[in-house]
């Protein structure tokens, strides 16, 4: 079972409320946001020169937060993410977003290969049945991070992409099955709380 780690201190009383702004030097530690910090051991350094450029939203399939941050947690399943987001909106982050998270697997975007070497991973949970909703909450606190990442660096919403659409060989993986990319893309388009 997870422990629960402290939750870190801001001015923001959650995702709607404004984000503390950190410089980028402290990217490395966990994000100075409403969310708890549970760091997985599965992750590394991203390559010499690699800019994260883009967002890579995932279905868990594991049908509780908890149980995805065990499966994160084990150095044997060899995965991770730098966000997990549960149903009712809670964020967990377990990679600080400037290192490389293990979460995109063999893949390519806009030609590129090695998707995590340039990318954020966030875990949405969800059965991934193409039946179960994402919860309006849930997608808030993905916009929420995303309107964060977007404060540092330059992510367009034509790279705010699925797991499917990188994933290799196509058709591999088919997450998020059913989520409305443009309603969260529309969120993130505002200031938090409008």
């Amino acid at each position: 079972m997870w422990q629960r780690r402290n939750l870190l201190s801001v001015a923001a009383a959650g995702l709607g409320g404004a984000l503390m702004h950190v410089t980028p030097s402290v990217l490395q530690q966990p994000a100075a946001l409403p969310y708890e910090y549970i760091p997985s051991p599965n992750y590394n350094n991203r390559p010499a020169g690699a800019v994260v450029s883009c967002v890579v939203l995932h279905s868990t399939v594991v049908p509780t937060l908890e149980e995805t941050i065990g499966v994160f947690l084990a150095p044997r399943t060899e995965v991770s993410a730098h966000f997990v987001v549960g149903r009712e909106g809670r964020v967990v982050q377990m990679v600080p977003v400037e290192l490389r998270a293990w979460h995109a697997g063999v893949s390519v975007l806009d030609g590129v290969g090695n998707v995590n070497d340039y990318s954020v991973g966030i875990e949405m949970v969800n059965l991934n049945d193409g039946k179960q909703p994402y919860p309006p909450a849930q997608s808030a606190a993905v916009a929420g991070i995303l309107r964060f990442l977007r404060s540092y660096f330059t992510i367009p919403d034509s790279r705010v992409v699925s797991h499917a659409q990188i994933a290799l060989p196509a058709g591999r993986k088919s997450d998020p099955l059913g989520f409305d990319f443009a309603a969260m893309l529309a969120l993130a388009a505002h200031p938090a709380g409008a």
